[in-house]
């Protein structure tokens, strides 16, 4: 029955992706979108001598979609705006100009504000979080105000496919999925240390097999969507009250709104449903990113009757290079949002086929509560003779700051912390505070340990980290509290998983806040076994070995990542990719420090240490729970090197600056997925 409903789907998305018949339509007339436009690649800027130049304006463009123009916010009246193409060892220069003359909205922190201010965001690059480098606190407002940007590219950086968008917070999910954003490329080397074969289908000397395909959500409207996003923003470009569809009561927000109209898609290259023409038997590189903060992709390419088609394997994933090429995971490319993937593809039999995302309810145990896509994004014409073109599986080496670290010792990793998301929109427990409220500190060039923790007992978040990309390690057993909410008080609490009221809350807990227990609050409870024995119902989670600047932590999972804190001094932002819940203040700033220097930081919310429920938690609660009378063994740099056995936490001040590396324990390792 699974199997039917799913190819039942599957027909629906591809008679959704179908050209209608041809009829007049406009702002009173309206019809559904039908898209199949030529793909067409965004413009290039290009290195020269070590540099490249870049003069970006904020200014208004029409953005046009079959019948429909929209004017939506741009980079140079782009949208999505110019790829830019480096290589290792360049510096990029950018003057980021606000032409925008509109009154500006100002809210509260953590409120959805400054339509007409930005900034920019390198995502995925391997940069210097302090200004004037990829700091994304600095705030360029409105009537030709500028800023000056400086990116050194350092010379072992990866190559691999990044992008850049707006990251003002308040407004990150309304510039963004209007559609600012774009691609940055940093070259593979022309040398030995390439393949020949990789080079063939590469910038610089063979774009012509390089196909850049940004996926943004420009066009979600049913149920609210990018209009209601516009409302709340207070966008001054709002117009589609201002038109009434004729012989109807409604306006053309309402025609857009109504599910039933299906105006719910991505664009491809600012295109709906593009046509690529392909000959038989030639290798292509896509370069796929999911340029938005809402739906998760699950992209695979089919033929008309929802059959596997064409050859594709995965080759990088968020810039960095896999160990060899490889067949997607169950047959897809799970693409949160902000994430990147870059194939090798061929199509040795001629014919139409359909680079599609479909969400199957089979995976909802490793995605939980998610929005997913479901759609074409890209229509393939493929011609030719049959052909047996193979793809070749070797890949460049990655640079030594991303080795593979999962058999890493004890007295290599120099600093462990929690990211602990919630289900109330919260990292660590706390809301967004200021970009200096740091969190947790570390030393720079020394290999961390970090877990991803989810204390929803529903909702999934895309977890992005700046500065750094990290190695997915393990899933492990998830042994911490869960969260609920009061939704007519907006008060919240967290119980363990015997139903038992945590002693350790948050900070504006009350003890008299009436909250009731979640139904089936432990539903999705079991990743580390999923993700172990892998197989159906297992698309959400990532390969052991992989490194990603983006995860999707599921409900109630505990990840355990790793990275070397190479280089770069300074802010670390992180927060959900989710861009809604990232405005609303869901994310945190951690700091690069200098080996030697102190390391107190912020760690705790109110007496609350993330991942810690019962006063005989250990942080991080990735060993069990071992509870003894002592007073934790007081930290140095030195025993920084060991990991000494879980102890109970001490009770600290409400405001407290707890030094950031309470002992704990070895954390399971967990099954070593092969990627």
């Amino acid at each position: 029955m699974a199997r039917e409903v799913y190819l039942w789907l599957v027909v629906a998305v591809l008679l959704k992706s179908a050209t209608p018949t041809l009829q007049a339509c406009n702002y009173t007339s309206p019809c559904k979108l039908k898209g199949g436009l030529n793909l067409t690649l965004p413009e290039h800027l290009v290195s020269s001598n070590g540099f490249l130049k870049v003069n970006f304006n904020l200014e208004v463009t029409p953005f046009t979609v079959d019948w429909l123009t929209l004017n939506r916010r741009s980079y140079n009246k782009m949208i999505p705006g110019p790829t830019w193409r480096v290589k290792p060892g360049d510096t990029v220069n950018l003057t980021l100009t606000d032409l925008l003359t509109f009154p500006e909205k100002d809210e509260p922190n953590n409120g959805k504000r400054f339509p007409n201010s930005t900034n920019i965001h390198t995502h995925g690059l391997h940069i210097s979080g302090e200004v004037p480098h990829d700091n994304v606190f600095i705030q360029i407002y409105p009537n030709n105000s500028h800023f000056d940007y400086n990116y050194p590219v350092e010379s072992e950086h990866p190559s691999g496919t990044y992008w850049y968008h707006p990251h003002l917070h308040g407004s990150v999910e309304f510039q963004t999925n209007g559609g600012m954003g774009g691609m940055i490329i940093v070259e593979d080397p022309t040398n030995a240390s390439t393949p020949q074969h990789l080079q063939d289908v590469s910038c610089p000397n063979h774009c012509e097999h390089d196909v850049q395909l940004i996926m943004q959500p420009t066009m979600l409207y049913s149920g609210g969507g990018f209009a209601k996003l516009q409302i709340e923003i207070a966008d001054n470009l709002f117009m589609l009250k201002n038109y009434n569809v004729t012989g109807t009561n409604e306006t053309l927000y309402d025609w857009m709104i109504d599910p039933n109209n299906g105006v719910n898609n991505f664009t491809t290259n600012g295109r709906l449903n593009p046509v690529l023409y392909l000959p038989t038997g030639q290798t292509k590189r896509f370069r796929l990113v999911n340029a938005g903060g809402g739906p998760t992709l699950e992209l695979f390419v089919i033929d008309a009757n929802g059959n596997p088609a064409c050859e594709w394997y995965e080759i990088a994933w968020d810039g960095v290079y896999m160990d060899k090429a490889t067949p997607a995971h169950l047959g897809k490319s799970f693409i949160v949002p902000a994430a990147k993937v870059d194939w090798l593809i061929v199509c040795n039999k001629p014919g139409t086929f359909y680079l599609t995302s479909l969400a199957s309810p089979s995976d909802d145990p490793s995605i939980g509560n998610a929005a997913r896509y479901n759609g074409t994004l890209l229509t393939l014409s493929v011609s030719g003779s049959i052909t047996n073109t193979s793809i070749n599986t070797t890949l460049p080496a990655r640079p030594w700051y991303q080795a593979d670290f999962r058999n890493a010792s004890d007295s290599e990793v120099h600093g462990r912390f929690m990211i602990e998301a919630s289900s109330q929109k919260t990292l660590n427990r706390d809301l967004f505070s200021n970009g200096t409220y740091w969190r947790y500190k570390v030393e720079v060039n020394k290999l961390q340990e970090w877990y991803l923790t989810n204390t929803g007992t529903t909702s999934s978040h895309p977890i992005h980290i700046h500065v750094n990309s990290f190695q997915v390690i393990s899933y492990n057993p998830y042994t911490g509290p869960f969260d609920g909410q009061n939704k007519t008080t907006n008060k919240w609490k967290y119980w363990d998983q015997q139903n038992n009221t945590c002693y350790y809350q948050h900070a504006e807990y009350n003890s008299s806040d009436i909250v009731n227990i979640p139904s089936d609050p432990l539903k999705y409870l079991g990743h580390d076994k999923r993700w172990a024995q892998g197989g159906t119902g297992t698309l959400g989670y990532s390969n052991a070995g992989v490194y990603r600047d983006t995860l999707l932590v599921p409900p109630l999972s505990n990840i355990t990542v790793r990275f070397m804190t190479n280089k770069y001094l300074g802010d670390v932002t992180i927060h959900c990719h989710i861009l809604g819940h990232e405005d609303s203040g869901m994310m945190m700033v951690t700091d690069i420090v200098n080996q030697g220097e102190v390391l107190s930081a912020n760690v705790t919310s109110g007496n609350a240490y993330p991942g810690t429920c019962q006063r005989c938690d250990p942080f991080p609660p990735n060993n069990g729970s071992q509870c003894v009378s002592s007073a934790p063994t007081p930290l140095t740099l030195a025993n920084l090197q060991q990991r000494p056995k879980p102890v109970a936490l001490p009770i600290p001040n409400p405001i407290d600056t707890q030094t950031n590396q309470p002992p704990q324990s070895t954390p399971p390792g967990g099954a070593n997925r092969p990627n």
